[in-house]
């Protein structure tokens, strides 16, 4: 089992229009001056390749390394070609949401979820890339399920007070691995990628 941790800082927005002031909530997790119905995404790299460098339509996304995240970038809602690494797809983008590509070794997997603006909760995000497994997360190994009943390829999302967390995954009944401790803070997103096999589970953090 091999657990790994990364954290990357998005910027700050500027507040440099009217627009830009209501996407303040942001702070720190988006690009700066945004427009107000922008659609945002970032690539999670989860091969073995370095410096993977991908395009959106015609927006380039900061490389990502193996196991990590790039920063996002913001588009106009609309449908696109996406090329990450040697993998090409298209892909729709909605308004006001926020998309992580996940490359993987034989494909581009796209993942969709509102946008995080609380400045008082943490939010944790659980990425399945493990075929074939439906995951829990819990509080240790018998405690409450933080998010739950995410399926292969899906993801799953829960805003939580902030506080130290020690986090463990299952499938199903089965426990697949612990995660590294957490301190959450206010204002930021947790995402956790669980990735690699059931027998040999990847579990990587990113923090932003």
């Amino acid at each position: 089992m091999k657990t790994t941790f990364y954290s990357r800082r998005l910027p700050a927005m500027l507040a440099t229009t009217a627009a830009a002031v209501a996407l303040q909530a942001h702070a720190g997790l988006y690009p700066p001056a945004a427009p107000p119905d922008s659609a945002f995404v970032r690539v999670f790299n989860d091969t073995t390749q370095s410096n993977v460098k991908s395009q959106v339509g015609d927006k380039s996304v900061p490389e990502a390394q193996p196991m990590d995240a790039s920063g996002y970038v913001f588009l106009p809602p609309g449908s696109y070609k996406a090329q990450i690494g040697s993998q090409s797809d298209s892909v729709a983008l909605a308004s006001k949401r926020c998309y992580t590509a996940a490359l993987t070794p034989s494909d581009i997997k796209l993942f969709d979820q509102e946008c995080f603006n609380s400045q008082l909760k943490s939010l944790i995000s659980v990425y399945n890339l493990i075929d074939g497994t439906t995951l829990t997360v819990k509080v240790g190994d018998s405690g409450p399920a933080v998010v739950d009943g995410v399926a292969a390829d899906k993801s799953g999302h829960r805003e939580v007070n902030p506080v130290k967390a020690s986090l463990v995954v299952f499938n199903g009944g089965s426990k697949l691995a612990a995660a590294k401790p957490m301190m959450l803070e206010r204002g930021k997103v947790y995402s956790l990628f669980v990735t690699g096999t059931t027998s040999s589970p990847v579990l990587t953090w990113v923090v932003n």
